[in-house]
């Protein structure tokens, strides 16, 4: 057994170079001289090789079972009818998991790309669907809303100093919020009237909770232990 002089890694007899640091095992390699000096690089390099793997893996899978659908639809409806409407899900599935994976640090590239990719599959399936058409008065108002909540809950995560049961609170207030305007929507839409009632209802179950998560959190905040505060 050997030990690389550069990287200290022990080899096998008979190495002219090192796996691990690509260099002369025997002499001190030059910086710059090597594509991998560090062990980090071969682990980011690794990495990079995985989400290639997965994302070729998940395209096969996507695109199999979309031919699947599509020729079980022909052979036994004679034509095209629910196979487009699986089709455009498996699609879109395929669409949001690309985008975390191959952007799973670029954060304004996944949320643009997941509010676009979901509005897109509504459109089609509405498209696609008999009856009256949907899209405009329930679907997009109803993705923007819960895409507006998701990232309030964001920013607020982002620009609070103490992360703890404060956001927790946060997330419950504004999920109090989208439920309002959820019953809002399906109420103009179904029935051409508003009239608030399990909203309302949730809303006045979920604001104490989040008072409470509150109190507590600046209550610790500013240094009284939990035991104490409860006599414990």
């Amino acid at each position: 057994m050997t030990i690389c002089v550069n990287c200290g890694v022990e080899l096998d007899d008979g190495l002219l170079l090192c796996p691990l640091c690509g260099n002369d095992p025997s002499t001190e390699g030059k910086k710059g001289k090597s594509d991998f000096n560090y062990p980090s690089e071969i682990i980011q390099i690794q990495r990079k090789e995985i989400r290639m793997s997965l994302w070729e893996l998940s395209a096969i899978i996507a695109f199999s079972a979309v031919a699947v659908c599509t020729l079980v639809d022909l052979v036994i409806i004679k034509g095209l009818s629910w196979s487009l409407i699986s089709d455009v899900f498996v699609v879109g599935a395929w669409i949001t998991f690309t985008l975390f994976l191959r952007a799973y640090r670029k954060r304004f590239v996944i949320f643009p790309g997941l509010l676009i990719t979901i509005l897109a599959a509504l459109l089609i399936i509405d498209l696609l669907g008999p009856g009256d058409r949907w899209f405009l008065s329930v679907g997009l108002p109803l993705t923007i809303a819960a895409f507006t909540s998701v990232g309030t809950i964001i920013i607020l995560y982002r620009i609070a100093n103490l992360k703890g049961l404060n956001i927790l609170a946060a997330a419950l207030l504004v999920l109090s919020g989208f439920c309002v305007i959820t019953e809002m929507i399906l109420d103009e839409y179904l029935k051409g009237t508003i009239n608030l009632r399990w909203s309302l209802i949730a809303s006045i179950s979920i604001i104490p909770l989040s008072l409470i998560l509150l109190f507590y959190h600046y209550r610790l905040k500013k240094g009284n232990l939990l035991d104490r505060f409860l006599h414990v």
